[in-house]
């Protein structure tokens, strides 16, 4: 079982890195989320060796990858008279080897090695508490969740996940303090809202192993802001001012952009909103987005990362002395609750996301969690039946994992027909847009269309439905409604009475009462208007 288990393990991580070596990113349509920036910080970093982001940066990013660098986010501490790259340093400096030796393929194969060498050190390490099956349980995790995927995104959430991945397989297996506090200190700097992963590496560790944890972690940090102070003129990539740009507001350095003018007039990017902290505690909005955070059709972990069942499977409290295991679930509701707090419409990522990304470094945690033996036979049924339950909400991935990840048509390519079915739309989040489409205010009526199906007019006045096709779409209203009339051109109309699909706030306004509608077209399609009926 021992070298079957391996067996299987090496192919799919081998199949990995050669399906991300022969990857040409160049044929995607576009770049996802905060790709560019990480890319044009890498090439900075392997071919001048610094963060300064200039006019040459541009031309060779253009050079090689045939397009401009839509979605790059810079910064400045200068009021615009040097800009640097606005990400964390880490994961470029991670790649920029690999990106030198191939512009385009270089940072899908440092991710494929990575996923490896820390698959490979979490199988070895929980291979000491579970037994046999250790590997095929890593293989479920990396594979039967959205985790394989992120190779073939030049993002950093995949990069911190293995860091934190290695950083407990070295608390748990071989008891290297001082550099899984330096790898958990990397993670740290990078998103403080993981911090609460340093409590169970430290009572993991024996009273005289602490303090090695604790000078790992202080270093990689001192020597991380001050690196940062020298190269950026503040202590985090995400201090100074910081603007994105795209093709349609150009860039500095090659179009005529005026950096004191884009902050005076559009502000600067936070990633901590003075208005949302304004807002305060929601009760009712905290609920909903639990319940989207656990099963949501989009960012469920759950559905997307349903694995993580094994590690409570194999659950055993008070393990060794102080090693404290329970905090590897803390850690976990920790990070989610400050999400919940200052991202309460985006807690999952955004743009740049599949399922949810912010969980994905949390993931390793509940890995860890396992520790008590577990027969071969036993634990290579657990995978398989996980794998098997998780197998309709992965089969678009599964399938066609290097597909880019927004269909032509509009929507997300790896949700399946089963998450739409089955699963909640998550009705808090502001950056999901299931048909492509923006929202928009029909007839005093806030709207989401959740299906490439439906479009509206070009005078914006009347939506039409493809022909054959079902339609669903989100209707926002300040106040209850009494029902929706479907009125069609040729004046005949319909009423409809669809139930509360929701309430709590959304990211403009106090609570919206919000109404899910499901629509069905005839061979020849539809073209209406919704009319809101107001209780009298």
């Amino acid at each position: 079982m021992k070298h079957l288990s391996w067996a299987i393990l090496g192919l799919l991580l081998a199949a990995t890195l050669a399906a991300a070596a022969t990857l040409d990113r160049r044929n995607w349509p576009s770049f996802v989320g905060d790709e560019a920036t990480y890319l044009m910080e890498a090439q900075s970093l392997a071919w001048d060796f610094d963060l300064e982001y200039t006019r040459e940066d541009h031309e060779r990013f253009v050079a090689q990858w045939g397009r401009p660098p839509d979605g790059l986010i810079l910064q400045s501490s200068d009021n615009g008279k040097t800009l640097v790259y606005g990400k964390p340093a880490a994961y470029p400096l991670f790649i920029a080897p690999f990106v030198r030796l191939s512009p385009t393929r270089g940072a899908g194969v440092a991710n494929a090695l990575l996923l490896a060498v820390a698959s490979v050190m979490a199988g070895r390490a929980l291979q000491r508490r579970i037994g046999e099956a250790a590997p095929l349980w890593v293989a479920a995790w990396v594979f039967a969740s959205v985790t394989f995927a992120y190779v073939f995104w030049i993002h950093s959430d995949l990069f911190l996940m293995c860091l934190v991945a290695i950083a407990l397989s070295l608390v748990y297996g071989r008891g290297r303090w001082a550099v899984a506090g330096a790898l958990l200190g990397i993670v740290l700097l990078s998103r403080p809202l993981y911090a609460g992963l340093l409590l169970p590496a430290w009572l993991a560790a024996p009273a005289e192993s602490r303090k090695r944890l604790a000078i790992g972690a202080a270093a990689l940090v001192l020597l991380a802001t001050l690196a940062s102070l020298a190269a950026r003129g503040t202590w985090t990539s995400y201090g100074g001012d910081r603007r994105s740009f795209y093709s349609y507001t150009g860039f500095p350095a090659v179009d005529a952009v005026d950096w004191a003018g884009q902050i005076e007039e559009r502000g600067t990017h936070s990633w901590v909103k003075a208005e949302t902290l304004e807002m305060g505690f929601d009760p009712r909005q905290t609920g909903w987005n639990a319940v989207y955070y656990l099963a949501g059709r989009h960012v469920g972990i759950l559905p997307y990362f349903f694995p993580l069942v094994l590690g409570f499977l194999a659950y055993r409290r008070g393990e060794g002395p102080g090693e404290g295991r329970w905090a590897l679930v803390l850690a976990v509701v920790l990070a989610a609750a400050v999400l919940f707090w200052l991202r309460p419409f985006n807690f999952y990522g955004g743009g740049g996301s599949m399922a949810n990304r912010y969980f994905l470094p949390l993931y390793p945690a509940l890995w860890f969690l396992a520790a008590r033996p577990v027969r071969p036979a036993w634990g290579a049924l657990a995978a398989v039946l996980v794998s098997l339950l998780a197998a309709p909400f992965l089969l678009p991935l599964w399938s066609a994992p290097r597909t880019f990840p927004l269909a032509t048509e509009g929507g997300y390519r790896y949700v399946s027909d089963a998450a739409r079915r089955w699963l909640p739309f998550e009705t808090t989040l502001s950056h999901l847009k299931p048909s492509g489409q923006e929202d928009f205010v029909h007839h005093l009526l806030w709207i989401r269309l959740l299906s490439p199906s439906l479009r509206p007019e070009a005078d914006g006045d009347r939506l039409r439905l493809a022909p054959g096709e079902p339609g669903d779409l989100l209707i926002g209203s300040p106040q209850p409604l009494a029902g929706i009339e479907l009125r069609k051109p040729d004046g005949t109309a319909q009423r409809l009475h669809p139930k509360i699909r929701a309430r709590h706030r959304m990211w403009w306004t106090d609570d919206y009462y919000l109404y899910e509608l499901k629509l069905e077209s005839r061979r020849e399609g539809a073209v209406f208007q919704l009319f809101p009926e107001w209780p009298r």
